[in-house]
Protein backbone atom coordinates (compact mmCIF):
# COMPACT_ATOMS: atom_id res chain seq x y z
CA UNK A 1 0.00 0.00 0.00
CA UNK A 2 1.40 3.64 -1.22
CA UNK A 3 2.33 5.84 1.89
CA UNK A 4 0.01 8.87 2.08
CA UNK A 5 1.44 11.79 0.64
CA UNK A 6 2.13 14.71 3.35
CA UNK A 7 0.39 17.85 2.54
CA UNK A 8 2.59 20.79 4.00
CA UNK A 9 1.23 24.43 5.53
CA UNK A 10 2.26 25.82 1.75
CA UNK A 11 0.37 23.34 -0.41
CA UNK A 12 -2.70 23.89 1.67
CA UNK A 13 -2.29 27.61 1.60
CA UNK A 14 -2.19 27.58 -2.05
CA UNK A 15 -5.25 25.63 -1.95
CA UNK A 16 -7.13 28.00 -0.08
CA UNK A 17 -6.02 30.80 -2.05
CA UNK A 18 -7.32 29.01 -4.98
CA UNK A 19 -10.85 28.35 -3.85
CA UNK A 20 -10.72 31.85 -2.50
CA UNK A 21 -10.07 33.72 -6.03
CA UNK A 22 -11.00 31.12 -7.78
CA UNK A 23 -8.22 30.93 -11.05
CA UNK A 24 -4.55 31.96 -10.85
CA UNK A 25 -1.59 32.18 -13.46
CA UNK A 26 1.43 29.64 -12.74
CA UNK A 27 3.49 33.09 -12.81
CA UNK A 28 0.99 34.48 -9.85
CA UNK A 29 1.46 31.54 -7.69
CA UNK A 30 5.28 31.03 -7.58
CA UNK A 31 5.33 34.65 -7.22
CA UNK A 32 3.37 34.79 -4.61
CA UNK A 33 4.62 31.35 -2.90
CA UNK A 34 8.11 30.45 -4.05
CA UNK A 35 9.57 33.95 -4.80
CA UNK A 36 13.42 33.26 -5.30
CA UNK A 37 12.89 29.74 -5.70
CA UNK A 38 10.68 29.30 -8.93
CA UNK A 39 12.18 26.30 -9.96
CA UNK A 40 10.85 24.41 -6.53
CA UNK A 41 7.70 26.28 -7.33
CA UNK A 42 7.03 24.95 -10.31
CA UNK A 43 7.80 20.85 -9.35
CA UNK A 44 5.60 21.26 -6.30
CA UNK A 45 2.67 22.45 -9.01
CA UNK A 46 3.31 19.67 -10.55
CA UNK A 47 3.13 17.88 -7.62
CA UNK A 48 -0.34 18.84 -6.76
CA UNK A 49 -1.70 18.45 -10.18
CA UNK A 50 -0.51 15.19 -10.26
CA UNK A 51 -2.27 14.32 -7.53
CA UNK A 52 -5.64 15.90 -8.67
CA UNK A 53 -5.75 18.44 -6.19
CA UNK A 54 -5.52 21.52 -9.09
CA UNK A 55 -5.86 21.40 -12.81
CA UNK A 56 -4.36 23.24 -15.32
CA UNK A 57 -5.44 24.97 -18.72
CA UNK A 58 -3.68 26.73 -21.20
CA UNK A 59 -4.89 29.94 -22.22
CA UNK A 60 -4.40 33.01 -24.69
CA UNK A 61 -4.05 36.57 -22.82
CA UNK A 62 -2.91 40.01 -23.42
CA UNK A 63 0.81 40.82 -22.07
CA UNK A 64 2.36 43.81 -21.98
CA UNK A 65 2.05 46.15 -25.40
CA UNK A 66 -1.05 44.16 -26.55
CA UNK A 67 0.73 40.86 -27.40
CA UNK A 68 -1.01 37.71 -26.89
CA UNK A 69 0.45 35.43 -24.98
CA UNK A 70 -0.21 31.90 -23.92
CA UNK A 71 -0.63 31.47 -20.08
CA UNK A 72 -1.09 28.66 -17.61
CA UNK A 73 -4.19 29.03 -14.92
CA UNK A 74 -4.54 26.90 -12.32
CA UNK A 75 -8.22 26.23 -10.32
CA UNK A 76 -9.42 23.52 -7.71
CA UNK A 77 -10.47 20.24 -7.96
CA UNK A 78 -13.40 18.44 -6.48
CA UNK A 79 -10.22 16.44 -4.71
CA UNK A 80 -8.32 19.63 -3.70
CA UNK A 81 -11.86 21.14 -2.48
CA UNK A 82 -12.51 18.20 -0.10
CA UNK A 83 -8.95 18.07 1.47
CA UNK A 84 -9.62 21.88 2.27
CA UNK A 85 -12.86 20.35 4.03
CA UNK A 86 -10.64 17.81 5.55
CA UNK A 87 -8.13 19.78 6.78
CA UNK A 88 -10.92 22.01 8.92
CA UNK A 89 -9.33 24.76 5.86
CA UNK A 90 -13.12 25.85 4.71
CA UNK A 91 -16.26 24.20 6.18
CA UNK A 92 -19.32 22.87 4.28
CA UNK A 93 -19.96 25.18 1.49
CA UNK A 94 -22.39 25.45 -0.88
CA UNK A 95 -19.69 26.25 -3.70
CA UNK A 96 -18.74 23.24 -5.43
CA UNK A 97 -14.99 22.77 -8.10
CA UNK A 98 -17.27 23.24 -10.76
CA UNK A 99 -18.68 26.65 -9.37
CA UNK A 100 -14.93 28.20 -9.47
CA UNK A 101 -14.48 27.64 -13.52
CA UNK A 102 -14.77 30.84 -15.10
CA UNK A 103 -15.62 32.13 -19.02
CA UNK A 104 -13.13 34.14 -20.84
CA UNK A 105 -14.21 37.30 -19.84
CA UNK A 106 -14.56 36.63 -16.28
CA UNK A 107 -11.31 34.89 -16.02
CA UNK A 108 -9.60 38.35 -17.55
CA UNK A 109 -10.86 40.21 -14.66
CA UNK A 110 -10.29 37.71 -12.18
CA UNK A 111 -6.61 37.24 -13.45
CA UNK A 112 -6.61 41.25 -13.00
CA UNK A 113 -7.52 41.44 -9.61
CA UNK A 114 -6.04 39.01 -8.37
CA UNK A 115 -2.67 40.74 -9.91
CA UNK A 116 -3.44 43.63 -7.86
CA UNK A 117 -4.05 41.52 -4.51
CA UNK A 118 -0.34 39.47 -5.32
CA UNK A 119 1.16 43.06 -5.36
CA UNK A 120 -0.69 44.57 -1.99
CA UNK A 121 -0.71 41.43 0.25
CA UNK A 122 -0.80 43.43 3.28
CA UNK A 123 -4.37 45.08 2.47
CA UNK A 124 -7.36 42.79 3.01
CA UNK A 125 -8.47 41.70 0.16
CA UNK A 126 -12.03 40.87 -0.88
CA UNK A 127 -12.69 38.75 -4.15
CA UNK A 128 -15.73 39.53 -6.38
CA UNK A 129 -18.22 37.39 -4.78
CA UNK A 130 -17.40 38.36 -1.34
CA UNK A 131 -17.79 42.03 -2.15
CA UNK A 132 -20.99 41.63 -4.23
CA UNK A 133 -22.47 39.02 -1.57
CA UNK A 134 -21.59 42.01 1.53
CA UNK A 135 -23.47 44.65 -0.78
CA UNK A 136 -26.15 42.76 -2.00
CA UNK A 137 -24.98 43.26 -6.26
CA UNK A 138 -26.11 40.58 -8.36
CA UNK A 139 -23.89 38.30 -9.97
CA UNK A 140 -23.75 40.51 -13.29
CA UNK A 141 -22.55 43.81 -11.49
CA UNK A 142 -18.87 44.63 -12.43
CA UNK A 143 -17.09 45.16 -9.80
CA UNK A 144 -13.74 42.27 -9.57
CA UNK A 145 -13.44 42.71 -6.35
CA UNK A 146 -12.37 45.07 -2.83
CA UNK A 147 -9.50 46.24 -0.81
CA UNK A 148 -10.26 46.74 3.02
CA UNK A 149 -8.82 49.22 5.98
CA UNK A 150 -9.72 50.97 8.75
CA UNK A 151 -11.44 53.70 6.94
CA UNK A 152 -13.49 51.23 5.05
CA UNK A 153 -14.02 48.97 1.60
CA UNK A 154 -12.48 50.51 -1.43
CA UNK A 155 -14.63 48.45 -4.81
CA UNK A 156 -11.87 47.77 -7.40
CA UNK A 157 -13.17 48.13 -11.14
CA UNK A 158 -10.53 47.68 -14.16
CA UNK A 159 -11.27 49.29 -17.73
CA UNK A 160 -9.26 47.59 -20.39
CA UNK A 161 -7.75 49.22 -23.19
CA UNK A 162 -10.35 48.54 -25.30
CA UNK A 163 -13.46 48.95 -22.82
CA UNK A 164 -16.40 49.68 -25.02
CA UNK A 165 -18.73 52.42 -24.16
CA UNK A 166 -21.59 50.58 -22.63
CA UNK A 167 -19.26 48.93 -19.90
CA UNK A 168 -18.29 52.49 -19.01
CA UNK A 169 -21.63 53.30 -19.03
CA UNK A 170 -22.63 49.89 -16.82
CA UNK A 171 -19.34 51.19 -14.26
CA UNK A 172 -20.49 54.82 -14.07
CA UNK A 173 -24.19 53.43 -13.19
CA UNK A 174 -22.99 51.09 -10.78
CA UNK A 175 -21.07 53.85 -8.96
CA UNK A 176 -23.96 55.67 -9.14
CA UNK A 177 -25.71 53.66 -7.23
CA UNK A 178 -25.22 54.61 -3.69
CA UNK A 179 -23.07 52.22 -1.47
CA UNK A 180 -21.44 52.64 2.07
CA UNK A 181 -18.15 52.42 1.24
CA UNK A 182 -14.81 54.86 1.17
CA UNK A 183 -13.95 55.02 -2.03
CA UNK A 184 -14.21 53.71 -5.51
CA UNK A 185 -10.87 52.29 -7.10
CA UNK A 186 -10.96 52.55 -10.74
CA UNK A 187 -7.76 51.02 -12.51
CA UNK A 188 -7.37 51.99 -16.43
CA UNK A 189 -4.87 50.20 -19.10
CA UNK A 190 -4.67 52.88 -21.36
CA UNK A 191 -4.95 56.61 -21.53
CA UNK A 192 -7.20 56.93 -23.75
CA UNK A 193 -9.99 55.21 -22.11
CA UNK A 194 -9.13 57.24 -19.22
CA UNK A 195 -10.11 60.34 -20.80
CA UNK A 196 -13.50 58.26 -21.87
CA UNK A 197 -14.68 57.52 -18.77
CA UNK A 198 -13.78 60.78 -17.11
CA UNK A 199 -15.67 62.80 -20.19
CA UNK A 200 -18.87 60.30 -18.91
CA UNK A 201 -18.46 61.32 -15.55
CA UNK A 202 -18.54 65.22 -16.38
CA UNK A 203 -21.33 64.49 -19.04
CA UNK A 204 -23.20 63.14 -16.71
CA UNK A 205 -22.85 65.23 -14.17
CA UNK A 206 -21.68 62.15 -11.45
CA UNK A 207 -21.88 62.70 -7.68
CA UNK A 208 -20.89 60.23 -5.23
CA UNK A 209 -21.86 61.91 -2.23
CA UNK A 210 -18.20 62.70 -1.05
CA UNK A 211 -17.15 59.32 -1.82
CA UNK A 212 -13.75 59.28 -3.44
CA UNK A 213 -13.44 57.97 -7.42
CA UNK A 214 -9.65 57.02 -7.67
CA UNK A 215 -8.76 56.51 -10.96
CA UNK A 216 -5.26 55.04 -11.37
CA UNK A 217 -2.53 53.29 -13.98
CA UNK A 218 -3.24 49.39 -13.97
CA UNK A 219 0.58 49.45 -13.11
CA UNK A 220 3.69 49.90 -11.07
CA UNK A 221 3.01 53.51 -10.33
CA UNK A 222 -0.42 53.00 -10.15
CA UNK A 223 -0.05 50.10 -7.11
CA UNK A 224 2.26 51.71 -5.63
CA UNK A 225 0.17 55.01 -5.39
CA UNK A 226 -2.53 53.05 -4.36
CA UNK A 227 -0.26 51.47 -1.25
CA UNK A 228 1.49 54.61 -0.11
CA UNK A 229 -1.12 57.35 -0.80
CA UNK A 230 -4.56 56.00 -0.33
CA UNK A 231 -4.71 52.23 1.82
CA UNK A 232 -1.93 52.62 4.32
CA UNK A 233 -2.42 53.95 7.89
CA UNK A 234 0.28 56.59 7.10
CA UNK A 235 -1.44 58.01 3.96
CA UNK A 236 -1.60 61.57 5.03
CA UNK A 237 2.36 61.45 6.31
CA UNK A 238 3.60 59.96 3.16
CA UNK A 239 1.62 62.90 1.36
CA UNK A 240 3.00 65.45 3.79
CA UNK A 241 6.25 64.09 2.91
CA UNK A 242 5.96 64.11 -1.03
CA UNK A 243 4.86 67.54 -0.58
CA UNK A 244 7.18 68.95 2.02
CA UNK A 245 9.33 71.11 -0.19
CA UNK A 246 6.56 73.32 -0.85
CA UNK A 247 5.23 73.95 2.87
CA UNK A 248 3.79 72.03 5.55
CA UNK A 249 0.95 69.89 4.33
CA UNK A 250 -2.51 70.41 7.20
CA UNK A 251 -5.70 68.96 7.25
CA UNK A 252 -8.71 71.33 7.04
CA UNK A 253 -10.64 70.92 10.00
CA UNK A 254 -14.08 69.08 9.44
CA UNK A 255 -16.30 71.82 10.98
CA UNK A 256 -15.05 74.31 9.19
CA UNK A 257 -14.32 72.75 5.63
CA UNK A 258 -17.45 74.13 3.75
CA UNK A 259 -15.83 74.15 0.50
CA UNK A 260 -14.88 70.39 0.70
CA UNK A 261 -10.85 70.94 0.82
CA UNK A 262 -9.21 68.33 2.68
CA UNK A 263 -5.79 70.12 2.99
CA UNK A 264 -4.30 73.44 3.58
CA UNK A 265 -0.46 74.14 3.06
CA UNK A 266 1.58 76.09 5.74
CA UNK A 267 4.25 78.53 4.38
CA UNK A 268 6.99 79.26 6.11
CA UNK A 269 6.90 82.93 4.48
CA UNK A 270 3.18 83.74 6.70
CA UNK A 271 1.39 84.30 3.62
CA UNK A 272 -2.30 83.08 3.90
CA UNK A 273 -2.21 79.43 3.90
CA UNK A 274 -3.29 78.11 0.88
CA UNK A 275 -6.13 75.50 0.12
CA UNK A 276 -4.32 71.99 -1.71
CA UNK A 277 -6.45 70.00 -4.07
CA UNK A 278 -3.89 66.88 -4.69
CA UNK A 279 -4.55 64.55 -8.26
CA UNK A 280 -1.73 62.29 -7.24
CA UNK A 281 -3.66 59.75 -5.83
CA UNK A 282 -6.27 60.13 -9.03
CA UNK A 283 -9.34 61.66 -7.02
CA UNK A 284 -11.50 62.78 -10.56
CA UNK A 285 -14.44 64.05 -8.11
CA UNK A 286 -12.72 66.06 -5.72
CA UNK A 287 -11.50 69.37 -7.81
CA UNK A 288 -14.67 70.29 -9.96
CA UNK A 289 -16.53 69.82 -6.38
CA UNK A 290 -13.94 72.42 -4.37
CA UNK A 291 -14.09 74.92 -7.52
CA UNK A 292 -17.59 74.61 -7.53
CA UNK A 293 -17.86 75.47 -3.51
CA UNK A 294 -15.11 77.59 -3.52
CA UNK A 295 -15.56 80.06 -6.55
CA UNK A 296 -14.79 83.80 -7.80
CA UNK A 297 -17.00 85.27 -4.97
CA UNK A 298 -15.71 82.84 -2.55
CA UNK A 299 -12.00 83.87 -2.85
CA UNK A 300 -12.51 87.48 -2.96
CA UNK A 301 -14.15 87.05 0.36
CA UNK A 302 -11.03 84.98 1.79
CA UNK A 303 -8.25 85.42 -0.42
CA UNK A 304 -6.61 82.07 -0.01
CA UNK A 305 -5.21 80.74 -2.92
CA UNK A 306 -5.57 76.80 -4.36
CA UNK A 307 -2.55 74.71 -5.04
CA UNK A 308 -2.97 71.72 -7.24
CA UNK A 309 -0.61 69.27 -6.95
CA UNK A 310 -0.65 66.85 -10.30
CA UNK A 311 2.06 64.46 -12.19
CA UNK A 312 4.80 66.82 -14.05
CA UNK A 313 3.32 65.40 -17.62
CA UNK A 314 -0.29 66.66 -16.48
CA UNK A 315 0.32 70.29 -15.53
CA UNK A 316 -0.48 71.87 -19.22
CA UNK A 317 -3.66 69.65 -19.15
CA UNK A 318 -4.93 71.37 -15.96
CA UNK A 319 -3.34 74.80 -16.86
CA UNK A 320 -5.66 74.89 -19.96
CA UNK A 321 -8.94 73.72 -18.27
CA UNK A 322 -8.36 76.10 -15.20
CA UNK A 323 -7.13 78.83 -17.64
CA UNK A 324 -10.28 80.73 -16.16
CA UNK A 325 -9.86 80.15 -12.91
CA UNK A 326 -7.27 82.33 -11.89
CA UNK A 327 -6.34 81.57 -8.83
CA UNK A 328 -5.41 78.41 -9.00
CA UNK A 329 -1.39 77.32 -8.90
CA UNK A 330 -0.95 73.97 -10.80
CA UNK A 331 2.61 72.20 -9.71
CA UNK A 332 3.57 69.35 -11.54
CA UNK A 333 5.39 66.72 -8.93
CA UNK A 334 8.46 65.23 -10.81
CA UNK A 335 8.23 61.98 -11.83
CA UNK A 336 11.64 61.00 -10.04
CA UNK A 337 10.63 62.66 -6.71
CA UNK A 338 7.61 60.07 -6.81
CA UNK A 339 9.00 57.48 -7.81
CA UNK A 340 11.98 58.22 -5.18
CA UNK A 341 9.09 57.96 -2.75
CA UNK A 342 7.97 54.77 -3.13
CA UNK A 343 11.49 53.47 -2.57
CA UNK A 344 12.62 52.41 1.14
CA UNK A 345 9.12 52.53 2.11
CA UNK A 346 7.59 50.13 5.19
CA UNK A 347 4.64 48.24 3.53
CA UNK A 348 0.97 49.02 4.77
CA UNK A 349 0.91 48.96 8.38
Amino acid sequence: MPRQREWTKRDVDILYELYKVREMTKQQILQSYFEGNERYGSKRLYVLRGEGLVTSEIHGGNGQGGKRVRTAYYRLTARGLELLRKKGVVEETKYRARDLELTAQQRQYIIDANELHIRLPEVVYMDSRVIKRKYKLNRGNLTVGGFSNEHGDYMIFILNADAKETTLQKILMEIKAKKYISGYLVYYKSPSVKRAFEALCYEQALVTGGIPLYMLPFDSKGIEITRHYILSTNAFSNLQELLSSYGTLTRVKEGSNKHGFLYGMRREDGLLTPYVVEMITGDIMILKRCLRNYNVDAYQREGRRVLLFCYEDEVQRYRDELLSVTYVDVIGVPKMVLESSFEGRDAIT
